[in-house]
């Protein structure tokens, strides 16, 4: 799959903010999205309680979208690569996600085989994530990037409007893993929609929306998602 994957909408859309396996957060915010299609964000999966319900959600309701850093352990592992250490981790959160699944054991040689747990469905709705999304609503165009616009990366001799493919070729992982602060990014063709940085409340410079509000980082963790084209927020906690 190209890094970059363009999705054209003809009608309002809801977009995900970082879930983090919080099924309880995510079964309160649907209601109020109704049957709009769903784009995701990444960060499905590790440290709340029910990633596979997450992902069976999102598989049932056809969403589409981005992955995040935190897809990138279970990615490698379903294609045979490996459990990484890094997964298990108590910052990363992996063993929930495993747990969802039904693995058993705690360390890595115990789980490494188990990767036949997760269903074919999940696994195809996974592969189908991009690294970057171009998207399209009703004639307004955004960028999907898990991470933001990393601000550490020089950008000179990059024109305007090709910020985006420079760094999806260039620098792939800083999309996905670089702390990024949003009213730091440079404004670049179009308004950037970002998670992996949790904060208290959405938050929309004008170039850069900010959803990751906390649903499995901070304690008081919320879920948000923005609706587009209207470009408001709806946030639901417990």
């Amino acid at each position: 799959m190209s890094p970059i994957v363009r999705f054209q909408f003809a009608q309002p859309i809801a977009v995900l903010g970082d879930l983090h396996g919080r099924l309880d957060l995510l079964d309160r915010l649907l209601p109020r999205l109704r049957e709009r299609p769903l784009v995701v964000l990444g960060d499905l999966i590790d440290r709340g309680p029910d990633a596979r319900g997450v992902i069976d959600c999102l598989v049932e309701r056809g969403a589409v979208g981005v992955h995040g850093n935190h897809e990138e352990w279970l990615l490698a592992w379903l294609r045979g690569d490996g459990l990484d250490d890094w997964a298990l981790k108590p910052k990363m959160g992996g063993l929930a996600t495993l747990r969802s699944y039904g693995a058993v054991g705690d360390t890595r040689s115990e789980l490494e085989t188990q990767a036949w747990r997760v269903p074919c469905d999940h696994r195809r709705f996974l592969e189908s994530l991009a690294r970057v999304g171009d998207l399209e609503v009703m004639g307004e165009r955004y960028w999907l990037i898990h991470a933001g616009i990393p601000v550490h990366v020089s950008l000179a001799g990059v024109l305007f409007d090709g910020v985006v493919q420079h760094l999806a070729k260039h620098h792939p992982r800083e999309l996905l893993w670089t702390a990024n602060d949003p009213e730091a990014m440079p404004p670049i063709d179009r308004p950037i929609i970002m998670g992996h940085q949790p904060r208290a409340e959405p938050l929309d410079t004008g170039d850069v929306l900010a959803i990751d509000t906390g649903a499995g980082t901070l304690d008081d963790g919320r879920l948000t998602a923005l609706l587009l084209p209207e470009r408001t927020f709806v946030t639901v906690g417990l």
